[in-house]
């Protein structure tokens, strides 16, 4: 575990920072719903398809993401939830993480699909994304690896629901889940819960 920064005399341990690689790991039935991933070709405008993989290293750097702010924050800067981010996956070319189309067949609680896409924001605002932490320790408002996150798309105006997996992986895939938003925040018993770790 690394520590960086100080708060009041105390040392403040593992929090996330813009710039830094990271994976991201789904919560759902006791955080076995595997690594956030990048695979084969998407729908139309899409660089590659979402889903979740058994490992954060399935293809290379095919689970690493780096998070950039959004909103203008430096490189370095803490992220603290409420932050708006770019997650932008750092397998071949540079994509981030974007909604698409719309869901699958999985659940009626499906909102769109999520695939990367080459530029920031292919539309609108499709490639934006707030954090937002349970809670950390010290309550400090930054996030850090192992806090409990909820991640909201803000297309038309954060309202392109909550990043959430369902069903199996994609058509040609080599993971476990699909990656869709959803209406509500935790879905089904995790299925909305990430969590980061350092890459």
């Amino acid at each position: 575990m690394s520590l960086r920064g100080k708060a009041k005399g105390r040392i403040i341990a593992n929090e996330l920072k813009c710039g830094d690689a990271v994976s991201l790991q789904n919560g759902y039935s006791n955080w076995t719903g595997g690594f956030l991933d990048v695979t084969g070709g998407g729908p139309s405008g899409a660089a590659y398809a979402a889903e979740t993989a058994p490992t954060a290293a399935r293809d290379g750097l095919s689970g690493t993401w780096k998070i950039a702010s959004a909103s203008g924050k430096a490189a370095g800067a803490t992220v603290v939830s409420g932050d708006l981010v770019f997650l932008v996956n750092q397998y071949g070319a540079t994509t981030y993480l974007d909604v698409n189309g719309g869901p699958g067949a999985g659940s009626s609680a499906e909102k769109y699909g999520v695939s990367t896409a080459a530029v920031q924001n292919r539309e609108g605002a499709s490639g934006e994304w707030f954090l937002f932490a349970e809670t950390s320790s010290p309550q400090d408002g930054a996030i850090r690896a192992g806090d409990v996150v909820h991640i909201l798309s803000n297309y038309s105006q954060a309202n392109g629901g909550w990043l959430d997996i369902s069903g199996g992986a994609p058509a040609g895939g080599l993971g476990l889940h699909s990656v869709f938003t959803s209406y509500y925040s935790d879905r089904d018993s995790g299925s909305g819960d990430w969590r980061f770790a350092q890459a």
